[in-house]
């Protein structure tokens, strides 16, 4: 016999109320410098937000991890710091705890909210001689277990996308003429403007993606002179307005006409500094024995001129070190040549990226990045090589997928790296028989979590179980 229990979860009020300082330390608006801090706290966020809410259902969920990068005021700026938060079961308070906790917030809101209060004794027995005490750790393992053949699909794959299929499809219908609109505005306004082409470089759906073509075409109808300062050039609507290192005209999404039109306006005051970039990169890569300077997808969004300013100091730091004869040891090679190095903003840490790229912030001591340089080139080009051969490989695959399964597209976040996008269409290339039906004419986006969008892209975890 099982014998009923009372259980009060935390309202929706109360756990936004509970969890206000966790949100002040990793909302996405706090990184919109930091690119890759602002994608992983932004996807982690819209997790818990979906795990919370199935909690207040009652809703068993397997083990979760979530990852966050924290702002603290003790640190330099730009140096944050990164957790990892393991939640699971269907208890709301305890997941709102084991965030604050992690995150060293204090708990004294939740700690006064009162707790379920049983309307009889602890204890079930689901048919067993011998009573499980919900207090027992060993308790929640049982519940589990019990369950398993109730909850195991609930992130499978295969059950999902059957469940979502038919809303995704009709979002996707819905869209048609927004989609067909963004494209009638794209192609009048690179015809009309003599733009290189117009992207757009964020997670924005295709309403918000139609109203910003809208509101730059208003823009230019109004001041049509100063939008021949744009001809020949590529305008990417994105996270900040400015000009990049690669010439690309960005207007923000968040930002007003105002601040687009000052931005355009001065956009051939960039042109010396940009013309410059390739002599100082050079310079650099000469000093550094012909190594390749890159530059990362996610760097902080900085000016031509900056750039140039920190290129040469970096320089000067390491032609002094020569000067001194405390170069390169013997041991490293007279070429590196095959390796790759990003200077990145003045405050940074020196590191080996996943990619095997080097990363130096430009304020780094001469003598520091050539002794980590020397130190760290069997690392680096363990990365660069796995890099290149994932890359290679991801290619192929995604070819493939998109055919077999009949997709319109397959993109997938920043988060998801090479080798994790490989295991994915892997294992969709696998169930591809099984899945050809639900996937046709459908637009995929790899990613951390479950989601349909608005305009019917449907999101699926890199790591999906089928």
């Amino acid at each position: 016999m099982t014998i009923g229990i009372f259980c009060r979860h935390l309202s929706t009020a109360e756990v936004s109320t509970a969890l206000r300082p966790f949100y002040f330390s990793v909302h996405p608006d706090l990184f919109g410098r930091y690119p890759e801090q602002r994608s992983v706290n932004e996807n982690s966020l819209k997790q818990l937000s979906a795990l919370l809410e199935a909690q207040q259902t009652k809703t068993l969920l397997p083990s979760t991890t979530l990852s966050f990068y924290l702002r603290e005021k003790s640190q330099p700026k730009g140096n944050f710091k990164l957790i990892n938060i393991i939640l699971s079961g269907n208890n709301v308070r305890q997941s709102v705890l084991a965030v604050l906790k992690a995150c060293q917030l204090p708990t004294d809101y939740v700690d006064k909210i009162s707790k379920p209060i049983p309307k009889s004794n602890n204890f079930k027995t689901f048919g067993y001689n011998t009573p499980f005490d919900e207090n027992d750790p060993f308790y929640t393992s049982f519940i589990m277990k019990e369950q398993v053949s109730r909850v195991k699909d609930l992130n499978s794959l295969n059950s999902w996308v059957k469940k979502n299929y038919s809303s995704a499809r009709t979002k996707y219908d819905s869209t048609k003429a927004t989609r067909d609109h963004i494209s009638e505005l794209q192609n009048s306004l690179t015809t009309k403007y003599l733009l290189k082409e117009i992207k757009w470089d964020s997670g924005w759906n295709v309403s918000h993606i139609r109203g910003s073509l809208q509101s730059f075409n208003a823009l230019a109808t109004q001041h049509p002179f100063e939008m021949s300062n744009l001809k020949g050039r590529t305008l990417v609507f994105g996270q900040f307005t400015g000009v990049s290192l690669d010439g690309d005209v960005y207007l923000g999404n968040t930002e007003v006409r105002n601040n687009w039109l000052d931005s355009i306006k001065k956009v051939k005051q960039h042109d010396d500094a940009l013309l410059s970039i390739p002599m100082y990169e050079k310079t650099l890569s000469t000093v550094l024995r012909d190594i390749h300077i890159k530059r990362r997808k996610f760097m902080p969004k900085i000016q031509a001129a900056e750039y140039c300013k920190q290129l040469r100091h970096l320089t000067t730091s390491l032609e002094d070190v020569h000067t001194s004869g405390n170069g390169f040891p013997k041991s490293v090679p007279k070429s590196l040549s095959n390796y790759e190095i990003v200077v990145e903003q003045e405050a940074g840490p020196l590191m080996i990226s996943p990619t095997g790229q080097i990363i130096t912030p430009s304020s780094c001591p001469g003598d520091q990045l050539v002794s980590f340089i020397a130190a760290h080139l069997d690392e680096a080009m363990e990365g660069l090589t796995q890099y290149k051969i994932n890359k290679h490989t991801e290619r192929t695959l995604h070819k493939e997928c998109v055919s077999r399964l009949g997709l319109l597209e397959l993109m997938k976040d920043d988060c998801v790296t090479p080798d994790r996008m490989i295991q994915c269409c892997q294992h969709l290339l696998q169930h591809a028989s099984e899945l050809q039906n639900d996937f046709q004419g459908i637009s995929l986006w790899v990613t951390s979590y479950y989601s349909v969008l608005s305009d019917g892209m449907m999101c699926i975890p890199w790591d999906w179980k089928w």
